[in-house]
C-alpha cells in the first residue's frame, strides 16, 4: 500500500488546477485503453465475420445452383439415351482424336451395356480431359478406372468401364 499513499500523497500536494489535469489525462487515456484495447478489436472481428457471412452466402448461392443443375441433368433433360453400340462408336472415334500417341488395344460392350476400353501408353492428362469432354458432351460416364504405369513419364496404360447416363 506504500505505493498507492505516495500516490494519494503526491496527488493531494497538486494545487487544484493540476488536480483538474492530472484527472482528465488519467480519464482520457483510460478511453484511449479501452478504445484500443476493447472497442477496436470488436469492430475488427465483426468486420471478419461480416466478410466470411458474405463468403458463405455467396458459396451457398452456388451449391443451390449447381443442385438445380444436377436435377435437370439427373432427369434426363441434357442427353438421348446413348446404347452400346453407338457409345462404342463414339469412344473410339473421340479417343482417336483426343489421344495423340495412345493405343487403343480393344473397345468391347459388356453384359451391363457399359464399354470396355482398354488404351495403353495414354497420357494422363489428356485421358483425363478426354473423359471429362465425354461426360459433359455426350453424358457417358466411368464406371470404375483401372490404370497402371510405364516406363514413360505421363503416361499409364489403362482399363476403363464406360456408361452412358
Amino acid at each position: 500500500m506504500a505505493i498507492a499513499d505516495n500516490i494519494k500523497q503526491s496527488f493531494n500536494g497538486l494545487n487544484p488546477r493540476e488536480r483538474v489535469i492530472v484527472v482528465g489525462g488519467a480519464i482520457a487515456l483510460l478511453l484511449i485503453a479501452l478504445y484500443l484495447l476493447v472497442w477496436e478489436p470488436l469492430m475488427a472481428k465483426q468486420a471478419a465475420l461480416n466478410a466470411s457471412i458474405k463468403s458463405q452466402q455467396l458459396i451457398y448461392q452456388q451449391m443451390l445452383k449447381s443442385a438445380e443443375q444436377v436435377k435437370k441433368f439427373k432427369a434426363g433433360g441434357n442427353f438421348k439415351t446413348i446404347n452400346a453400340s453407338a457409345m462404342q462408336s463414339i469412344i473410339n472415334r473421340s479417343a482417336k482424336a483426343a489421344l495423340p500417341g495412345a493405343i487403343i488395344k480393344r473397345v468391347e460392350q459388356n453384359r451391363q451395356q457399359a464399354v470396355q476400353v482398354w488404351i495403353d501408353q495414354v497420357a494422363f492428362d489428356d485421358m483425363i480431359k478426354w473423359l471429362g469432354a465425354l461426360q459433359q458432351t455426350k453424358g457417358i460416364r466411368v464406371v470404375a478406372l483401372f490404370s497402371e504405369r510405364t516406363d514413360k513419364a505421363g503416361r499409364v496404360n489403362v482399363r476403363l468401364t464406360l456408361k452412358a447416363g
